[in-house]
């Protein structure tokens, strides 16, 4: 399921309206380095290891290869993950014969599982489920 809703970011005490897509498929919460300039300018972010390679909701490959940490509050819920960054972010995708725009951040299945939150299917909502699972 995909649901999109505007979020608030802080990264590095920079805090930007971001518009978000939560991806029930999706398996990191990911971003573009070129949007992550734009929103919240020079901020520290850190190399991965290792890069890792991903595909879009379309299948195109992109790599993976930093990462930000970073507070997000969702619908008043504040969780603190990291944001995966990626070169390869493109600003819109072809689905299913449409051409769809990519939203700022992707959120994915994990973020949401990690913090005890999980998409409403008859509604859209994000709701939290109580307490985390450990």
């Amino acid at each position: 399921m995909l649901i999109l809703k505007y979020v608030e970011v802080n990264i590095d005490g920079k805090i930007s309206r971001l518009l978000a897509l939560f991806d029930s498929g999706s398996n990191f919460t990911i971003m573009g380095y070129g949007r992550l300039k734009e929103l919240f300018g020079d901020v520290k972010f850190k190399f991965l290891s290792k890069p890792r390679e991903a595909s879009l909701l379309n299948g195109q490959k992109i790599l993976i290869d930093g990462y930000v940490d970073s507070q997000i509050l969702i619908d008043g819920y504040l969780i603190e993950d990291r944001i995966y960054l990626t070169k390869d972010m493109v600003k819109e995708v072809v689905l299913e014969g449409e051409r769809r725009l990519l939203p700022d951040l992707i959120i994915g299945a994990p973020t949401l599982e990690t913090w005890g939150l999980e998409l409403n299917l008859k509604d859209g909502r994000i709701i939290q489920r109580g307490s985390f699972i450990i």
